[in-house]
Protein backbone atom coordinates (compact mmCIF):
# COMPACT_ATOMS: atom_id res chain seq x y z
CA UNK A 1 0.00 0.00 0.00
CA UNK A 2 1.30 3.46 -0.91
CA UNK A 3 1.35 5.67 2.23
CA UNK A 4 -0.81 8.78 2.23
CA UNK A 5 1.30 11.91 2.62
CA UNK A 6 -0.04 14.68 4.83
CA UNK A 7 -0.31 18.07 3.10
CA UNK A 8 2.39 20.55 4.14
CA UNK A 9 1.30 22.68 7.06
CA UNK A 10 0.75 26.41 6.48
CA UNK A 11 3.14 29.23 7.27
CA UNK A 12 1.98 32.41 8.99
CA UNK A 13 4.22 35.43 8.42
CA UNK A 14 3.65 38.10 11.08
CA UNK A 15 4.22 41.35 9.21
CA UNK A 16 2.10 44.05 10.86
CA UNK A 17 3.16 46.44 13.60
CA UNK A 18 4.41 50.00 13.58
CA UNK A 19 8.17 49.30 13.19
CA UNK A 20 8.78 52.48 15.21
CA UNK A 21 12.38 51.64 16.17
CA UNK A 22 13.24 50.78 12.58
CA UNK A 23 11.75 54.03 11.27
CA UNK A 24 10.08 52.33 8.30
CA UNK A 25 7.91 49.21 7.83
CA UNK A 26 10.04 46.10 8.29
CA UNK A 27 8.21 44.06 5.62
CA UNK A 28 9.24 46.66 3.03
CA UNK A 29 12.93 46.70 3.90
CA UNK A 30 14.84 45.74 0.79
CA UNK A 31 17.40 42.97 0.53
CA UNK A 32 18.85 41.54 -2.68
CA UNK A 33 16.50 43.66 -4.83
CA UNK A 34 13.34 42.44 -3.09
CA UNK A 35 11.36 43.47 -0.05
CA UNK A 36 11.67 41.12 2.90
CA UNK A 37 8.02 40.09 2.68
CA UNK A 38 8.17 39.38 -1.06
CA UNK A 39 11.34 37.32 -0.55
CA UNK A 40 9.75 35.26 2.20
CA UNK A 41 6.51 34.61 0.30
CA UNK A 42 8.43 33.58 -2.82
CA UNK A 43 10.51 31.10 -0.82
CA UNK A 44 7.60 29.41 0.96
CA UNK A 45 4.71 29.54 -1.48
CA UNK A 46 5.86 26.69 -3.77
CA UNK A 47 5.91 24.39 -0.73
CA UNK A 48 2.92 25.26 1.45
CA UNK A 49 0.02 27.68 2.03
CA UNK A 50 1.25 31.10 3.14
CA UNK A 51 -0.86 33.42 5.27
CA UNK A 52 0.04 37.00 6.15
CA UNK A 53 -0.93 38.83 9.33
CA UNK A 54 -0.34 42.35 8.09
CA UNK A 55 -2.46 44.51 10.38
CA UNK A 56 -4.68 45.66 7.53
CA UNK A 57 -1.82 46.33 5.10
CA UNK A 58 -1.45 44.73 1.69
CA UNK A 59 1.99 44.33 0.16
CA UNK A 60 3.10 44.13 -3.45
CA UNK A 61 4.59 40.93 -4.85
CA UNK A 62 2.73 38.68 -2.41
CA UNK A 63 0.28 37.15 -4.89
CA UNK A 64 -0.84 33.70 -3.83
CA UNK A 65 -0.57 34.42 -0.12
CA UNK A 66 -3.70 34.83 1.96
CA UNK A 67 -4.26 37.78 4.29
CA UNK A 68 -5.81 37.14 7.71
CA UNK A 69 -7.40 39.77 9.96
CA UNK A 70 -6.15 40.16 13.52
CA UNK A 71 -8.36 38.64 16.20
CA UNK A 72 -8.33 41.84 18.27
CA UNK A 73 -6.91 45.33 17.72
CA UNK A 74 -3.73 46.12 19.66
CA UNK A 75 -3.30 42.47 20.65
CA UNK A 76 0.20 42.18 19.24
CA UNK A 77 1.47 38.92 17.74
CA UNK A 78 -1.12 36.84 19.59
CA UNK A 79 -3.88 38.71 17.75
CA UNK A 80 -2.27 37.51 14.53
CA UNK A 81 -1.49 33.95 15.60
CA UNK A 82 -4.95 33.14 16.99
CA UNK A 83 -6.99 33.46 13.75
CA UNK A 84 -4.29 31.54 11.89
CA UNK A 85 -4.45 28.68 14.39
CA UNK A 86 -8.23 28.65 14.21
CA UNK A 87 -8.23 28.61 10.42
CA UNK A 88 -5.58 25.91 10.32
CA UNK A 89 -7.68 23.78 12.68
CA UNK A 90 -10.81 24.28 10.59
CA UNK A 91 -8.89 23.11 7.51
CA UNK A 92 -7.72 19.97 9.27
CA UNK A 93 -4.13 20.91 10.00
CA UNK A 94 -2.65 19.95 13.36
CA UNK A 95 -0.13 22.76 13.39
CA UNK A 96 1.15 25.95 11.88
CA UNK A 97 4.61 27.45 11.33
CA UNK A 98 5.06 31.06 12.46
CA UNK A 99 7.71 33.44 11.15
CA UNK A 100 8.18 37.09 12.02
CA UNK A 101 9.06 39.10 8.91
CA UNK A 102 12.02 40.88 10.54
CA UNK A 103 14.52 38.18 9.68
CA UNK A 104 16.88 37.29 6.86
CA UNK A 105 16.25 33.60 7.50
CA UNK A 106 14.21 32.08 4.71
CA UNK A 107 10.98 30.30 5.69
CA UNK A 108 11.95 26.88 4.38
CA UNK A 109 15.32 27.22 6.09
CA UNK A 110 13.54 27.84 9.40
CA UNK A 111 11.03 25.06 8.81
CA UNK A 112 13.77 22.58 8.00
CA UNK A 113 15.46 23.40 11.29
CA UNK A 114 12.25 23.07 13.31
CA UNK A 115 11.38 19.79 11.62
CA UNK A 116 14.39 18.21 13.26
CA UNK A 117 12.09 17.86 16.30
CA UNK A 118 8.98 16.75 14.40
CA UNK A 119 9.19 13.14 15.55
CA UNK A 120 9.01 14.01 19.24
CA UNK A 121 5.97 13.39 21.43
CA UNK A 122 5.68 17.14 22.09
CA UNK A 123 5.38 18.20 18.44
CA UNK A 124 1.66 17.46 17.85
CA UNK A 125 0.36 19.31 20.92
CA UNK A 126 3.14 21.59 22.06
CA UNK A 127 5.21 24.55 20.94
CA UNK A 128 8.46 23.86 19.10
CA UNK A 129 10.59 27.01 18.94
CA UNK A 130 14.09 28.04 18.10
CA UNK A 131 16.07 29.03 21.18
CA UNK A 132 19.49 30.55 21.72
CA UNK A 133 22.12 27.83 21.80
CA UNK A 134 23.79 29.30 24.89
CA UNK A 135 20.48 30.05 26.65
CA UNK A 136 17.77 27.44 25.89
CA UNK A 137 15.30 29.34 28.07
CA UNK A 138 15.37 32.23 25.58
CA UNK A 139 12.73 31.00 23.14
CA UNK A 140 11.77 32.65 19.86
CA UNK A 141 8.01 31.98 19.66
CA UNK A 142 7.79 33.85 16.35
CA UNK A 143 10.27 31.40 14.85
CA UNK A 144 8.31 28.34 15.80
CA UNK A 145 5.77 25.62 15.12
CA UNK A 146 2.47 26.08 16.98
CA UNK A 147 -0.20 23.39 17.54
CA UNK A 148 -3.72 24.29 16.50
CA UNK A 149 -4.91 22.89 19.83
CA UNK A 150 -3.50 25.99 21.55
CA UNK A 151 -6.15 28.24 19.98
CA UNK A 152 -8.78 27.92 22.71
CA UNK A 153 -6.36 28.80 25.52
CA UNK A 154 -5.03 31.79 23.58
CA UNK A 155 -8.55 33.07 22.92
CA UNK A 156 -9.35 32.91 26.66
CA UNK A 157 -6.06 34.61 27.50
CA UNK A 158 -6.76 37.48 25.10
CA UNK A 159 -10.34 37.82 26.36
CA UNK A 160 -8.95 38.27 29.88
CA UNK A 161 -6.77 41.13 28.66
CA UNK A 162 -3.53 39.21 28.28
CA UNK A 163 -1.13 40.24 25.52
CA UNK A 164 2.26 38.60 26.27
CA UNK A 165 3.13 35.72 24.00
CA UNK A 166 5.22 33.82 26.56
CA UNK A 167 2.56 34.16 29.24
CA UNK A 168 -0.07 32.77 26.87
CA UNK A 169 1.88 29.53 26.42
CA UNK A 170 2.89 29.06 30.05
CA UNK A 171 0.90 25.82 30.34
CA UNK A 172 1.68 24.55 26.84
CA UNK A 173 4.17 21.69 26.45
CA UNK A 174 7.24 22.99 24.67
CA UNK A 175 10.55 21.98 23.22
CA UNK A 176 13.39 23.91 21.67
CA UNK A 177 15.67 23.57 18.70
CA UNK A 178 19.00 25.35 18.97
CA UNK A 179 19.38 28.50 16.91
CA UNK A 180 22.75 28.17 15.14
CA UNK A 181 25.24 30.76 16.31
CA UNK A 182 25.66 31.94 12.71
CA UNK A 183 21.92 32.73 12.60
CA UNK A 184 21.93 34.77 15.80
CA UNK A 185 21.94 38.23 14.22
CA UNK A 186 19.96 37.17 11.15
CA UNK A 187 16.94 36.02 13.12
CA UNK A 188 15.62 39.37 14.29
CA UNK A 189 16.37 43.08 13.93
CA UNK A 190 14.60 46.14 15.30
CA UNK A 191 16.82 49.07 14.32
CA UNK A 192 18.63 50.17 11.13
CA UNK A 193 21.97 49.29 12.74
CA UNK A 194 20.77 45.76 13.54
CA UNK A 195 19.46 45.34 9.99
CA UNK A 196 22.80 46.48 8.58
CA UNK A 197 24.64 44.00 10.79
CA UNK A 198 22.29 41.19 9.67
CA UNK A 199 23.02 41.97 6.02
CA UNK A 200 26.77 41.97 6.64
CA UNK A 201 26.71 38.66 8.50
CA UNK A 202 24.43 37.05 5.90
CA UNK A 203 26.86 38.02 3.14
CA UNK A 204 29.81 36.70 5.14
CA UNK A 205 27.96 33.45 5.81
CA UNK A 206 27.19 32.99 2.10
CA UNK A 207 30.81 33.63 1.15
CA UNK A 208 32.11 31.15 3.74
CA UNK A 209 29.80 28.48 2.32
CA UNK A 210 31.24 28.82 -1.21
Amino acid sequence: MIPTLSPPEPLLIVCGGSSSRMGSPKPLLRWQEHTLIARQVADALPHRPVWLAAGGQHYADTEGAGYLPDALPQAGPLGAILPALEQAGELGYSGLYVLSCDTLLLPEQLIGRLNQAADSDIWPNGLTALADADNPDHLHPLLAHWPTGAAAAIRHYLADGGRRVMHSIADLPRQTVALPQTWQHLSNFNTPAEFERAQTEYTQLCHSAI
